[in-house]
C-alpha cells in the first residue's frame, strides 16, 4: 500500500530547469566559458550547482579551489532568486496531485539537488510548503543524484518525523521524477519511479522506468497506488 510520495523538485514541481541552465550560461560566460543548452542537458542536468561548476571546470582541465566555487554558487544563486521573484513556475497538474494525495492520508516529501533556500523560497512563494512532510537539499548530501543517497536520507527523515511504528519501507513508496539521473538514483534506493516527461521527451525515459506519463495533469493517488499493486 502506498505510504509516502517523494518529489523531485526542479522539472517535477516547479518549471525551474530552463532557468537553472540561463543562470548556470550567464555565470559561465561571466568566466569566459561557453555553456550550452545540449552541454546541460547531456552531462549536468541532475547535478547540484557544485557539481556542475566544478565538473564543468575539471572537464576544461581546470583545478577549482572550494572558495572558487562557493563564489560561482552565490552568484548563480542571487540570479535565480531574482528570476523566481519575477515569474510563475509551478507545473500543471502539481496541485491537484498534492490535494488529492492530502485527502488520500498520503504525506510527501521532496529531494531536490537545488538548494534548499530555493526550494524553499518557491514553495513558500506558491503556498505549497505546507503539503510537504521533509525537503532534502543539495547541502544535504555528499553524493547527487544518480546516486541513491538523498533519497534514503529523505524517507529517512520522513520516517523519523512521522514516527511511524512499522516505519515506511521502500516498496511503500513511490518517487516521482523528470530525469535519467533522478530515475537511477531512484531505483537505487529500491524505490519505484513514475517519470514525467517535462525535461526530457518520453522516449528517452521509458528507457530508465517503463512508467512514464506527459505530466502529472493524469496522475493521483490511484495512479501511483498502482505502480505498487
Amino acid at each position: 500500500m502506498l505510504k509516502l510520495v517523494i518529489f523531485d523538485f526542479d522539472g517535477v514541481i516547479a518549471d525551474t530547469e530552463s532557468a537553472h541552465f540561463e543562470m548556470f550560461r550567464q555565470i559561465f560566460l561571466e568566466e569566459g566559458i561557453v555553456f550550452t543548452w545540449e552541454e546541460y542537458m547531456k552531462s549536468y542536468l541532475g547535478y547540484t550547482d557544485i557539481e556542475c561548476f566544478t565538473e564543468r571546470l575539471k572537464n576544461r582541465g581546470e583545478s577549482p579551489t572550494p572558495s572558487q566555487i562557493a563564489d560561482l554558487v552565490e552568484r548563480k544563486s542571487i540570479k535565480f532568486q531574482k528570476y523566481i521573484e519575477e515569474n510563475s513556475i509551478i507545473l500543471p497538474g502539481v496541485r491537484d496531485l498534492l490535494k488529492n494525495l492530502r485527502d488520500n492520508n498520503i504525506p510527501c516529501s521532496i529531494c531536490s539537488g537545488a538548494l534548499r533556500h530555493e526550494v524553499e523560497f518557491i514553495l513558500k512563494k506558491t503556498q505549497l510548503s505546507d503539503y510537504f512532510t521533509v525537503i532534502v537539499a543539495a547541502e544535504d548530501v555528499l553524493r547527487g543524484k544518480p546516486d541513491p543517497q538523498g533519497f534514503c536520507m529523505t524517507l529517512e527523515k520522513t520516517n523519523k518525523i512521522l514516527n511511524n511504528s512499522p516505519k515506511i519501507a521502500p516498496n511503500q513508496c513511490v518517487i516521482i521524477e523528470d530525469s535519467t539521473w533522478g530515475i537511477q538514483a531512484a531505483l537505487g534506493a529500491g524505490i519505484k519511479c513514475l517519470a514525467v516527461a517535462t525535461t526530457y521527451p518520453e522516449e528517452i525515459i521509458k528507457k530508465a522506468t517503463p512508467y512514464t506519463r506527459p505530466d502529472l495533469t493524469t496522475v493521483d493517488t490511484n495512479t501511483l497506488q498502482n505502480l505498487l499493486d
